[in-house]
């Protein structure tokens, strides 16, 4: 998709692992899959005894002197480009690379990287027995509050609630724009329990003060759902979507300003 990883010096190692320096999420991939080592002048590519072997050009290798505009490619899909950048020519990129990622009207992740991340992170949540969980979150009565502020939508209101959320979440979970009217918080390695402390936060730190947007000072509540992986007779990222967007729904029915917990055997635990 663009992303640049930089090579550090010494050795870089790349692979969907934890300890990796590149880290792709590619289920094709092995955990420690190949090493970039800078030897002088030249960075050599080898292996790490992947499962499905490391290739440039598409031919196999075990080890191998990278020229600029190398093609490598691990396993069957994940490929990347061995290339030499200067500083505007790198800055240009990630520029780039962030906007195809980002939701242009909020600036939070898009929903397109939001659902490859979900995907992702339940695949490793699975493989690894850790937790994941999921909060969905949106501002009640937002039509209502559009009206206050003599709009038709509610992305300028989105956009200062991201903003807000963004300064108290934990940098490795992801925010992002789920919806027209819903934000999205991937909690890694924490159950339903632990992710309602995060969900806390949000609903107090849009109550807390109004959010300013044009100028104007519009107050706002939130109705919260919470799904946990681990709880879901079908362990799946659209089943964890579905989980957290009924508790987000209960919690708009039960009247909203509270967070709900998605529970299979009763439908949704209600908390207040």
């Amino acid at each position: 998709m663009g992303e640049m990883f930089g090579l550090t010096a010494g050795t870089t190692a790349i692979g969907r692992g934890l300890q990796v320096e590149v880290r792709i999420n590619d289920e094709g991939i092995s955990r420690t899959h190949a090493l970039i080592v800078q030897e002088g002048d030249v960075f050599y590519l080898s292996d790490a005894g992947s499962t499905n072997g490391t290739f440039v050009g598409g031919v196999k290798i075990d080890r191998y002197p990278l020229l600029e505009g190398d093609r490598i490619q691990l396993g069957a899909t994940s490929v990347l480009k061995f290339t030499y950048r200067d500083d505007n020519e790198e800055d240009l990129q990630r520029r780039l690379y962030e906007s195809a990622l980002r939701d242009r009207p909020t600036g939070l992740f898009n929903n397109s990287y939001f659902q490859s991340r979900l995907e992702g992170d339940v695949a490793v949540a699975l493989r690894q027995g850790r937790p994941l969980a999921l909060v969905l979150f949106g501002v009640d009565r937002l039509d209502e509050r559009c009206a206050e502020l003599g709009v038709s939508s509610g992305e300028g209101l989105l956009r200062e609630l991201g903003q807000r959320v963004a300064a108290i979440v934990r940098e490795d979970d992801v925010l992002a724009r789920f919806s027209h009217d819903l934000l999205g918080l991937l909690c890694r390695g924490v159950d339903a329990i632990r992710a309602e402390r995060p969900a806390r936060r949000i609903l107090l730190a849009a109550s807390s003060s109004p959010l300013v947007v044009g100028g104007r000072a519009v107050t706002v509540t939130l109705s919260l759902g919470v799904a946990d992986l681990a709880l879901l007779r079908e362990p799946t990222a659209d089943a964890l979507l579905a989980a957290a967007d009924v508790a987000t729904v209960q919690a708009r029915r039960a009247g909203g300003e509270r967070i709900v917990l998605y529970d299979p055997e009763n439908e949704a635990t209600q908390h207040t």
